[in-house]
């Protein structure tokens, strides 16, 4: 048996922690919540929440008390309890969401909320870290958010909802700014004073939405008066049936945001100006097909995979799903809307490649970087490598190592000087970059890895190579 290790950013909720054993997720419950955490597991909701893909699964473990004494909580407290959840193969944060993820978040969120309010329960929280994209679906992970609802209540996680899913969504349709940056920089969410800053004053006041959940609600925040409290908590008891009814309206006006139109990006038509023809397009598809149906890779990470077309092909191939990662919202958007419509197993993450997510929070530790979150399987890395280096000012034997470090397997390609695409990030500055050569690119891969396919394309000189771990 594996030696249970506490995750490091599960520290924050005394009753209970999550623990890896190996590869496998446990929860271990502590004393004072087991009592209403088995009632709750007993009433037969999260196997509900699970059937309707609104909650992660759940399962009881049987471990006596030798077995329970290993797990110990952040606050030394030992668990009475172990419960059992699947593996998310990939976390995610809402600040590496694009809008139409954030707002499926929030729409679960709020479908989960509903289900447990008819059976009796609410969720304790609106954290939007507790959504994790599960085969394509946003999935709540923390079974303990949820409690016994007491006849009156407030819904406790109101504030957060807003500042965690409301705001930001409304940032981008309502005032065309991307949330995404600002998020990462407050991981609290949006704040009201910078919402209130940024949100156009038509499109506040001439919603009712707007005006109760934006306007009245971020004023009395703002005030931190005992009145503007009063405003915010109501003191007086809040009948079910206007409970369930405001988280209704919430989610119905939600559904109805659209995300503002930009003006098209220089990905968005990337299919259509590349430097490569049709056919050559298909070479390139076939070639990553037949890779994923050597290699096999259960997760594979696209690497600046734009709209997600080459980690459909490695699916098709034989890959179990794709973590796309790129820089464009625009490009990530199409991926998962393509998700949507297709069925696939992507996840669409957005990533700038010469700047990844950091640790954050408590220690840093509480929400992981990429290359903590690291796993995969399989890489592919097409038409990045020249962004990297001559765009980004990276050598290429570094750049081309850390691709590599990703995953034991996976397919590369080499853009050389005096393809359409090196020539456009030239026109902008001297070419400084001696060492961006097809040969240092091979030379590199030989060091840790043996070409296992290769393809040179006749029309432009570009290189695919598929590689593996020697």
């Amino acid at each position: 048996m594996k030696t249970p290790e506490r995750d490091p950013g599960s520290f924050r909720d005394p009753s209970g922690y999550v623990f890896t054993e190996g590869n496998r997720i446990l929860r271990a419950v502590m004393a004072p919540a087991e009592e209403t955490f088995g009632e709750i597991y007993r009433s037969g909701l999260l196997q509900e929440l699970a059937d309707k893909k609104l909650m992660i699964d759940c399962l009881r473990i049987d471990a006596d008390a030798d077995t329970l004494s290993q797990y110990k909580g952040a606050r030394g407290d030992t668990a009475v309890a172990l419960y059992e959840h699947p593996r998310v193969p990939m976390l995610s944060y809402p600040y590496e969401w694009c809008f139409s993820q954030l707002k499926d978040a929030a729409i679960a969120h709020l479908d989960l909320q509903l289900v447990a309010l008819e059976k009796g329960y609410e969720l304790s929280d609106a954290t939007a870290y507790n959504m994790q994209f599960i085969d394509g679906r946003p999935v709540h992970i923390d079974a303990m958010s949820l409690r016994p609802y007491v006849d009156g209540v407030h819904w406790s996680g109101y504030n957060q909802f807003c500042r965690q899913f409301l705001l930001p969504l409304l940032l981008e349709a309502w005032a065309g700014v991307a949330f995404q940056g600002i998020y990462r920089g407050s991981l609290d969410g949006i704040s009201f004073e910078d919402a209130l800053a940024i949100l156009p004053r038509r499109k506040i006041f001439t919603s009712a939405s707007g005006i109760m959940h934006v306007y009245l609600h971020g004023r009395a925040v703002l005030a931190k008066s005992s009145k503007a409290e009063k405003q915010v908590n109501l003191d007086q008891k809040l009948p079910k049936a206007r409970y369930v009814a405001m988280v209704q309206q919430l989610r119905d006006f939600i559904s109805g945001l659209e995300s503002a139109k930009r003006p098209s990006s220089y990905w968005n038509t990337y299919d259509t100006i590349n430097s490569y023809s049709e056919p050559m397009r298909d070479t390139k598809l076939q070639f990553v097909k037949d890779w994923a149906a050597k290699a096999e890779p259960n997760l594979i990470w696209d690497i600046g995979g734009n709209t997600g077309d080459f980690s459909m092909a490695a699916i098709e191939g034989g890959a179990g799903a794709s973590v796309v990662l790129d820089g464009d919202l625009d490009s990530l958007e199409r991926a998962y809307r393509l998700r949507v419509r297709k069925g696939e197993k992507l996840l669409p993450m957005l990533m700038n490649l010469v700047d990844p997510t950091p640790n954050m929070g408590w220690r840093q530790v509480e929400r992981k970087g990429l290359i903590e979150r690291a796993g995969a399987d399989g890489v592919i890395a097409l038409a990045v490598i020249h962004h990297m280096c001559i765009g980004g000012n990276l050598p290429l034997a570094e750049a081309l190592r850390w691709l590599l470090s990703l995953a034991p397997t996976g397919v590369i390609e080499f853009v050389p000087k005096g393809d359409p695409m090196v020539d456009q990030l030239l026109t902008v500055r001297d070419d400084i970059f001696h060492d961006y050569e097809e040969a240092v690119f091979l030379k590199t891969i030989a060091e840790k890895h043996e070409i296992s396919a290769e393809h040179k394309f006749a029309e432009n000189g570009r290189l695919l190579v598929g590689y593996k771990v020697k």
